[in-house]
């Protein structure tokens, strides 16, 4: 499901809102035109409205706290029914992807490629989604993304990648949102705020999530594929977020990891996580990377080192 990260708030209680709302902030662009659209919708049945109109509406009750019926549990028990749209993992190496993402912005969502596209991809709001769902274009006649009102899109037959990690760099390197920051911020981090060291263990660390730890484990097992990026992601992001909460400046991540499987992939959903972190943290500064593997280590440097040298 989509929205898998709505599951534990189907039997929400009123002390589960905090957390509901950062969720919602992580996983979630406000439309720029969310209160004209807001208006349009709050007085509509919650059983008419479309998938980005139910996350709007979601957003601002947990927002407002103007909780005042079952209207809250209605709508993500329909989140929860919307089917993924995560398309396969590209085999694009990671020098590939960067010069994607910086060719990107070039790339035009003409009004004419939906004669010639089935599926389009925003790297502004990182949804991907059919082309009908597109019913909008601007006066330049470029297609308006129909989650978060922007023409940050590109299309299948543009032969660009569309899983997760990619949309999240390209989000980042274009600084399209509250996780954005220009480029040069992102280098400074790959080159001096995030350490990968070699040790076997390490005291004193946080615990993690154990439901995340046996999930993380579970992939020297078997292929990480699109649907687990973004649960990768935010479950990185939760554990560097407890040093946060606890107004550490530095973070200490010891990663045990045996198999020589998915050691690019890992490496790239934890650098991101990283750079997620540290660009919303006000206390922590620095992220150390523990790793046993010397094969998991070469590929982490290769993935800051590529991002540092990057212009």
């Amino acid at each position: 499901m989509k929205y898998w990260w709505l599951e534990k708030y189907q039997n929400l209680k009123v002390k589960m809102l905090p957390e509901l709302l950062s969720d919602l902030q992580f996983f979630f662009v406000v439309p720029k035109n969310a209160s004209k659209r807001y208006e349009e919708i709050r007085k509509l049945s919650v059983s008419s409205l479309e998938e980005e109109d139910l996350c709007l509406l979601l957003y601002r009750i947990v927002s407002s706290k103007n909780i005042k019926d079952g209207t809250l549990s209605l709508i993500i028990q329909r989140l929860l029914e919307v089917p993924q749209t995560n398309l396969p993992i590209s085999d694009y190496s990671l020098e590939e992807i960067l010069e994607e993402i910086k060719n990107l912005y070039q790339n035009r969502p003409d009004e004419e490629k939906l004669k010639h596209n089935n599926v389009a991809a925003c790297y502004h709001c990182m949804n991907i989604f059919y082309v009908d769902k597109i019913k909008k274009v601007n006066q330049n006649h470029f297609c308006i993304c129909p989650y978060c009102g922007r023409t940050k899109l590109y299309f299948d037959n543009d032969l660009i990648p569309m899983n997760y990690s990619f949309l999240f760099l390209a989000k980042l390197y274009y600084g399209v949102s509250s996780l954005g920051c220009d480029f040069l911020k992102l280098q400074t981090m790959a080159k001096k705020d995030i350490h990968v060291l070699s040790k076997q263990s390490v005291e004193e660390l946080l615990p993690m999530d154990a439901s995340f730890s046996s999930f993380l484990r579970s992939f020297q097992e078997k292929k990480i594929r699109s649907e687990d990026e973004l649960p990768l992601i935010k479950g990185f992001y939760d554990y560097f977020h407890s040093y946060e909460e606890k107004g550490e400046y530095v973070a200490t991540f010891s990663l045990s990891w045996d198999s020589n499987q998915n050691l690019f992939e890992l490496s790239f959903l934890l650098m991101l996580s990283s750079f997620t972190i540290l660009m919303n943290s006000f206390y922590l500064k620095k992220i150390q990377i523990f790793v046993s593997n010397p094969s998991l280590k070469k590929e982490l440097e290769s993935c800051l080192r590529q991002v540092a040298k990057l212009t």
